[in-house]
């Protein structure tokens, strides 16, 4: 890779990083550049460099640096959570840098084309696909409700939950970008992204949790963040229709203005989701149950048939023997 394959602004060098050969930048953001990168094994991971001259202050630099040193060891503890596998530095200062798992190609998932390949997140998803059946909204909030859960547990906040920071390892989804993660309550600089944060601003459980309902929002519904709370115009009285309506109400709960109306922590968003999974509202159940339903009015009607007519032949039988 050239410097003139680099888009303008972008730097003159591919960054070195030990034990990986960094092939293309394949993303930006929160300060740094993401790259596809492969082990001296010949496995591909994702590499993040977050550059200091990135910041306008040192501060914002060490503050991402020490998100990601908090989140490290914790995020192979949770299958929600992206594996960080190594930290390190450019020894004269000017970056650092993270080597993650590689998220699933668009096209051909696991398996990597570096040529060709570009990360499937939930947001690339949602520029195919926007709306999905509830039942896989559930599929990947509930993993993302547990993460958050988990982090909060060990006293950190994410403080970016969007689509963009979903990808998929193995079809899986996994919250992504360490570098936000900080100290809960701890005092910070705006960060997050617009349409995701809450009205009081980020810092606590709560915050996190309005971001993941807006996630919920936009993949249940199709619509766009900033459209919240509207649902689709083209409802009709199906039975999917009718659950997207029901689970409306979550979302509506972790969104909601106050935010001591919303879910208290993840756990409860977590349980809520996993409810409606497998409660008397889940979709595949109460199909279920107008399914048996339907057999159950077919096999009477047949059987009250079968009675009647063995009732009319025994009849003529004792008509034509009678005598």
């Amino acid at each position: 890779m050239t410097a003139s394959d680099n888009p303008a602004g972008q730097p003159e060098f591919v960054p070195k990083v030990a034990d990986h050969q960094l092939l293309r930048r394949i993303g930006a953001g929160s300060g740094g550049q993401v790259w596809l990168a492969r082990t001296t094994l010949g496995t591909y991971r994702a590499v993040k460099i977050i550059y200091r001259r990135s910041f306008a202050l040192h501060k914002p630099f060490e503050d991402e640096l020490h998100g990601l040193v908090k989140f490290e060891p914790l995020s192979r503890q949770h299958d929600g959570l992206v594996d960080v596998l190594q930290v390190g530095g450019d020894p004269t200062g000017d970056f650092f840098y993270c080597v993650m798992e590689l998220a699933d190609d668009v096209a051909t998932g696991p398996h990597i084309n570096p040529d060709r390949y570009q990360p499937r997140t939930l947001a690339c998803d949602l520029s195919t696909r926007r709306r999905r059946p509830v039942g896989e909204c559930i599929r990947v909030g509930v993993p993302i409700a547990s993460a958050l859960g988990f982090l909060h547990r060990q006293g950190l906040i994410h403080r970016d939950v969007k689509p963009a920071n979903i990808i998929f390892i193995n079809g899986f989804p996994k919250l992504v970008d360490a570098g936000l993660v900080t100290e809960m309550f701890k005092p910070s600089s705006h960060v997050g992204t617009e349409g995701y944060i809450p009205p009081e601003g980020q810092g606590t459980v709560r915050s996190d949790i309005y971001a993941l309902g807006k996630v919920l929002y936009e993949i249940s519904t199709g619509k766009d963040r900033f459209d919240y709370p509207e649902l689709p115009a083209d409802l009709r009285p199906t039975i999917e229709d009718q659950d997207l309506i029901r689970f409306n109400k979550i979302i509506l709960r972790a969104c909601r203005t106050n935010p001591r109306l919303r879910f208290r922590d993840a756990e409860e968003l977590t349980s809520a989701l996993l409810a409606f999974e497998f409660g008397k509202h889940a979709p595949s159940r109460e199909q279920k149950i107008k399914t048996l339903d339907h057999w159950l009015r077919i096999a009477g009607i047949t059987v009250a048939l079968s009675v009647i007519s063995y009732m009319v032949w025994h009849i003529v039988w004792l008509l034509r023997h009678s005598g």
